[in-house]
């Protein structure tokens, strides 16, 4: 015997298969679907069992978090690189290889295997410095991709971002 909520969850199913036929977007008009596409997002935001509910203002401020973060990151590396110079930090990278963790001597492997064999150490480093620099700006984007979303779904609010 259904539930209530698998009897919810049925009529959310079919709603969204009819929304996207132009017969039905006719019938009930844009005001409609819009107000209908509202009611689908409550139903998956409350019994959907895998849905989450995160506050638009909390992303934002993730997002500047991350934004300053990035930007340490980014300080230190250039700092580290203009004190200790290029060449040094590649002898001691490949000084200290073998305490790394494993998951970062396969990045630095996975990096290495791109380099040509008569590679100089400083290309090494270089090289690394920019895949870490690649991967924080993918992360960047899929936080920002997430904001973004968020935005679209609260179209109502205002938005203050610092960064």
């Amino acid at each position: 015997m259904f539930s209530v909520v698998d009897d919810v969850l049925e009529a959310r199913d079919y709603i969204a298969q009819l929304i996207n036929k132009g017969w039905f977007r006719h019938a009930v008009g844009e005001r409609g679907v819009k107000h209908i596409i509202t009611l689908l997002r409550f139903v998956d935001t409350h019994y959907r069992a895998c849905s989450v509910n995160v506050d638009l203002d909390f992303l934002i401020n993730l997002l500047d978090e991350y934004y300053n973060t990035e930007g340490r990151v980014r300080y230190f590396i250039r700092e580290l690189v203009r004190v200790e110079g290029v060449d040094e930090l590649a002898k001691r990278l490949m000084g200290t290889y073998p305490m790394l963790p494993p998951d970062v001597r396969d990045f630095v492997d996975n990096v290495l295997k791109s380099l040509p064999s008569d590679a100089k150490p400083s290309d090494m480093v270089e090289l690394i410095m920019r895949e870490l620099t690649k991967e924080l700006e993918d992360f960047r984007e899929r936080l920002v991709s997430l904001v973004n979303t968020a935005k679209s779904q609260c179209p109502n609010q205002a938005y203050n971002q610092t960064s």
